[in-house]
């Protein structure tokens, strides 16, 4: 007998469930600029220059253990790429990435960002064409008493006014 498929997620839920893995993946983007930075650390020349002054002092190298410590560091970061790839998919496989009419290729960022926030009360956005920039996302988000909680843009090209 096969098992019986979970029922759907209300609407709440799947709100809910995006928000999550949304946090899930700003998580893992600072675990692994965190973990980027230990391993650069660990390749770079100042600790080379303290084992060799270490080991001319003391005859023993802590060299080995640190290559343990600098491979763990890999793997760590192999993994969170593992994970967050996985994160992507089951949010984009939710149905999560937002198409946004005008827009072929929206950053994955962006669209997250928006994803995360449409269907919030008081959050809307609007997609202009610009000549020079191309499209131009403008977003408000208001909060319940009505007042102006955050905004701002975003564009396709931001610089392209700089080219002329």
């Amino acid at each position: 007998m096969l098992p019986t498929p979970p029922p759907p997620l209300s609407s709440h839920e799947t709100t809910e469930a995006r928000r999550k893995y949304a946090q899930l993946l700003r998580l893992q983007e600072r675990l692994n600029t965190r973990l980027r930075s230990i391993r650069d650390e660990l390749a770079g020349p100042e600790l080379a220059t303290l084992l060799k002054t270490i080991s001319r002092r003391t005859g023993t190298s802590p060299h080995s253990r640190l290559v343990e410590v600098r491979a763990a560091v890999e793997e760590a970061l192999r993994g969170l790429k593992v994970a967050g790839s996985e994160a992507h998919a089951a949010l984009t496989d939710e149905g999560d990435a937002i198409a946004v009419e005008g827009i072929d290729a929206l950053p994955f960022s962006l669209a997250r960002f928006l994803a995360e926030r449409q269907d919030l009360p008081g959050f809307e956005y609007e997609v202009l064409q610009d000549e020079v920039r191309g499209w131009v996302i403008q977003w408000r988000e208001h909060t319940n008493e009505g007042e102006v909680r955050g905004f701002g843009q975003f564009y396709e090209r931001p610089y392209a006014w700089l080219d002329e």
